[in-house]
C-alpha cells in the first residue's frame, strides 16, 4: 500500500540547507554503506534523516519521470540508454582548441527591438533557440540568416550556451541519434563553442537520477567534439565524489580543454559558491594542463577562477534585457551600476540603450573583476 506524505511545509531554504550533501558535519545514510553504487555515488552525508537516496522518491512511480529503482522497467532502459553509470566508456574525442577573443561576451536572446547590427567581437545565444524540437532541424539553414535574425554582424564569434530551464535543454537529449546532424549543421554555420546541457542534480531525488545526468553530459560532450563542434565540458555535480568523477575523467582526456559552469541557480547560493569554487579549483589542478572557463551568473567569481584557469571568459546577460525593458545603466561612483527607467516610445528601437549598458557593463566588470579597462577594447 502505497503511503501519501503529507506536504512539506518548510521554507525552500530549510529544505535545501537539509538535502545539502555535508560530510564534515552530517554522517553518511546508513543504507549506503552496502549499496552497491556506492563506489560511483559516494553516499550522501545529509541533515535529513534517511536510510538511502531511495527515502527521496516521490512514491507515486505512475507520474514520474525521474532516473529511479522503484521503476524497475524503466530504470533498466534509462540505464541502458547510457550504457552504466560509469564515465569511462564515454567515446574519446579529437582535440579541438578555441581561441576565445572576448573575456565578456553579452547574450543575445532575440533580434527583436533592435534596427541595426550589432558591433561587438563575439556573442552568445542560447542553444535551444537554435533547434526546432519537433522537426529536429537547425532554424537557421546559413550563418548568414542566423546573424540576420538576431542582428549581429557576422563576421563576430558566436558561443552557444547550453545553460537553462529543464524544460528548455531536456528536449536535446531527447533528440537521440538526431542530435548528430544538428551539431554537424551547427560546426557548418561557423559556431565557434557549445557549453554542454547543464542536466541537472537535484537535491530532493534519489542519486540514481544525478549519475543519469552526470553521463548524458559527457555523453554529448564527446558527441560535439566527435561530430566537429568546440565543446566546453559543464561537470555539474552535488557531491564531492560527483567532483572525483570529473577530475578523473578531464586528467585522462586532453580533449578537454574548456569548462563550463553556472552560479546562477544552486552554485550561486551564497551558502554553496564557495563549496562550488573549491570544487572548480580542484578539477583545474587535477588536470595537469592549462584549462580555460566560461561562467554565468554572479561576475563575482570571476577573480577566484582567475587564480585557477588560463582563461575566464564572462556570458553577460544583464545589458540586452535591461535595454530589452528600457532600463539604462547610470553609474554610482566607479564601483556600482544601476539600471533607471529610460522613456522611450514603446515601438521605438534600443539599439544605442543596447550599446551604452554593454559598454557600462563590461567596463565595470574588466575594473573590478579582471583588473583591467575593458571598456574601450571590447566594446563597440
Amino acid at each position: 500500500m502505497m503511503t501519501i506524505t503529507a506536504p512539506d511545509r518548510r521554507s525552500d531554504e530549510t529544505i535545501i540547507a537539509s538535502l545539502t550533501d555535508d560530510p564534515g558535519t552530517n554522517p553518511m545514510a546508513l543504507g549506503c554503506a552496502p549499496c552497491h553504487l556506492r563506489p560511483t555515488c559516494g553516499g550522501l552525508c545529509v541533515a535529513t534523516s534517511i536510510i538511502d537516496c531511495l527515502d527521496l522518491c516521490c512514491g507515486i512511480p505512475g507520474n514520474c519521470s525521474r532516473v529511479c529503482r522503484n521503476r524497475p522497467a524503466a530504470y533498466v532502459e534509462q540505464l541502458r540508454e547510457i550504457d552504466g553509470f560509469d564515465l569511462h566508456n564515454i567515446d574519446r574525442a579529437p582535440v579541438r582548441p578555441v581561441q576565445l577573443v572576448s573575456k565578456i561576451v553579452p547574450l543575445v536572446y532575440h533580434g527583436s527591438s533592435r534596427a541595426n547590427v550589432l558591433a561587438h567581437d563575439a556573442f552568445a545565444l542560447r542553444l535551444p533557440d537554435l533547434i526546432n524540437f519537433k522537426l529536429g532541424t537547425l532554424r537557421f539553414a546559413s550563418r548568414a540568416l542566423l546573424c540576420a535574425a538576431y542582428r549581429i554582424k557576422p563576421e563576430a564569434q558566436i558561443i552557444l550556451t547550453g545553460v537553462n530551464l529543464d524544460h528548455k535543454i531536456e528536449p536535446w537529449w531527447s533528440l537521440g541519434e538526431r542530435r548528430i546532424p544538428l551539431i554537424r549543421a551547427l560546426a557548418n554555420i561557423g559556431i565557434a563553442l557549445v557549453t554542454s546541457p547543464n542536466f541537472s542534480v537535484v537535491l530532493d531525488q534519489p542519486r540514481t537520477d544525478d549519475m543519469h545526468a552526470i553521463k548524458r553530459i559527457g555523453i554529448v560532450f564527446a558527441e560535439f567534439l566527435n561530430n566537429g563542434l568546440p565543446c566546453a565540458l559543464h561537470p555539474n555535480g552535488r557531491t564531492d565524489r560527483d567532483f572525483e568523477r570529473w577530475a578523473e575523467f578531464i586528467a585522462a582526456r586532453p580533449e578537454v580543454t574548456v569548462l563550463a559552469y553556472e552560479f546562477i541557480t544552486g552554485p550561486g547560493r551564497k551558502s554553496r559558491t564557495p563549496f562550488h569554487l573549491s570544487r572548480l579549483a580542484d578539477l583545474a589542478r587535477a588536470a595537469g594542463r592549462e584549462l580555460d572557463i566560461v561562467v554565468r551568473g554572479h561576475p563575482g567569481v570571476i577573480p577566484n577562477l582567475r587564480q585557477h584557469y588560463r582563461n575566464v571568459i564572462y556570458i553577460e546577460t544583464t545589458a540586452f534585457m535591461k535595454s530589452v525593458k528600457r532600463q539604462k545603466a547610470v553609474r554610482y561612483g566607479n564601483r556600482d551600476l544601476q539600471f533607471a527607467p529610460h522613456s522611450t516610445e514603446s515601438t521605438a528601437q534600443v539599439d544605442a540603450l543596447f550599446t551604452h549598458n554593454l559598454s557600462e557593463r563590461i567596463a565595470l566588470i574588466g575594473d573590478q573583476y579582471y583588473d583591467e579597462n575593458l571598456h574601450s577594447s571590447e566594446a563597440a
